[in-house]
């Protein structure tokens, strides 16, 4: 009797914990998700039962973690609608487990790089069209996600880069472990990116830090040369800096001659491309295409000869008296695989024209604007980013922002 008195009480005690974990979770219904974040105070977690719906009418919400029942085909299926991430002053904004398959913009993250970091992890986007995916802030974490295009030619800009604060333009560079705390430039690590012709566009005085990640058939593009949208230029204005390192560049498409121009195409600005495995990208089935590719815009800003601001290896903050020579220059080295070979050319695509240069090698030239060993001492910042490995407590936002910027 007492044997199954204990079974009893053991199996009762189970259904509770079951019940009352199911009961944790809020239906995936649009209105049942946002009536949710309304009553959720800054610093909780909402999470989202699997199910498939429609969130047409949009979802937003700032400094709570809002966390799906899974990216699987049976966990939390978001077949239309935008989510809105507004940073939060003090806490976390963070969404994880879900899975988009619409057509429409699935994600679009604001803030000020001054406010605490966002996290977007562990989630499916099906990528079908330009800019699905908009982070307009620097100071947040992409991790453990899968960006799929799902076609062998796609031209997709998958993940526009638009921080659009003049301010961050303005201050220092933030390369490596001189983002202190890890709060000021935009880290897209540990992802798996498919089909993705454009897979990231970084634009707007972002500061992204693209690493450890997966790239399948897929490109990244930094816009040069200004900073800001009003130039003729460029229709994105420029990157402020970038780091692309440690990621597995891949050939998965039998035709993919949609890659714009390389693996990794920059028009502007200073960065870093270290240790990363490069198939060939130069072949017959990408069009013959470049696998690391730098390009320049000339005749601007009544600047005609070398230097010309914002052009690759410049990353001064005064960018409109440009060094010469430049302080951080480009930085390619430690890559290895078939396609790492170097390739200079004039701007090309967007802003050329007028704009165009006959002579690039005039103004992109090895040891001086771009060097293939660690010239200027770059160090890696810590991975995985401390949000990732949940050491949460040690990342905000910067008490001086001026002083962490270096």
């Amino acid at each position: 009797m007492r044997r199954r008195a204990a079974f009893t009480v053991l199996c009762f005690l189970y259904l509770f914990a079951s019940a009352s974990a199911y009961a944790q979770c809020v239906g995936p219904a649009q209105s049942a998700v946002q009536s949710a974040i309304s009553s959720a105070s800054a610093g909780s977690t909402v999470t989202v039962c699997a199910g498939t719906v429609s969130w047409s009418g949009g979802i937003s919400f700032s400094g709570i973690s809002l966390v799906g029942a899974g990216s699987s085909t049976s966990g939390t299926v978001i077949t239309a609608g935008q989510v809105t991430m507004n940073k939060h002053a003090t806490q976390l904004t963070r969404m994880s487990g879900f899975r988009f398959t619409g057509s429409d913009t699935h994600l679009n993250v604001n803030g000020k790089v001054s406010q605490y970091p966002y996290r977007v992890d562990n989630n499916y986007f099906a990528m079908g069209s330009d800019f699905q995916i908009l982070f307009n802030s620097n100071g947040g974490v992409i991790d453990h996600n899968t960006f799929d295009c799902g076609s062998t030619s796609n031209i997709v800009d998958t993940m526009g880069l638009h921080p659009g604060q003049s301010n961050e333009w303005s201050l220092p560079t933030t390369f490596g472990t001189a983002d202190t705390n890890g709060t000021t430039n935009i880290y897209f690590e540990t992802n798996t990116m498919k089909h993705c012709s454009v897979g990231l566009d970084g634009d707007d005085g972002s500061r992204p830090v693209i690493r450890y990640n997966q790239m399948q058939s897929s490109a990244i593009v930094f816009h040069g040369t200004q900073p800001n949208d009003s130039t003729a230029l460029s229709t994105g204005g420029g990157a402020r800096q970038f780091e692309v390192y440690n990621n597995t560049f891949s050939v998965i498409d039998t035709v993919n001659d949609n890659i714009p121009q390389g693996w990794v195409w920059a028009r502007g600005e200073s960065g870093v491309i270290a240790n990363n495995t490069m198939a060939n990208n130069n072949t017959s089935q990408y069009g013959g295409k470049p696998n690391i590719l730098l390009t320049v815009g000339c005749n601007q800003s009544g600047h005609t000869t070398y230097p010309v601001p914002y052009q690759v290896g410049q990353a001064a903050v005064t960018s409109s008296e440009p060094e010469d020579p430049p302080t951080h220059p480009v930085l390619i080295f430690g890559n290895s695989g078939a396609g790492i070979g170097i390739s200079v050319a004039g701007q090309g695509g967007t802003g050329g024209g007028t704009y165009d240069c006959s002579n690039p090698s005039n103004f992109i030239q090895a040891s001086r604007d771009y060097y293939t060993s660690n010239h200027w001492n770059w160090t890696p910042y810590t991975y995985p980013h401390p949000l990732v490995a949940g050491q949460s407590t040690s990342v905000g936002p910067p008490t001086n922002l001026a002083a962490t910027v270096q």
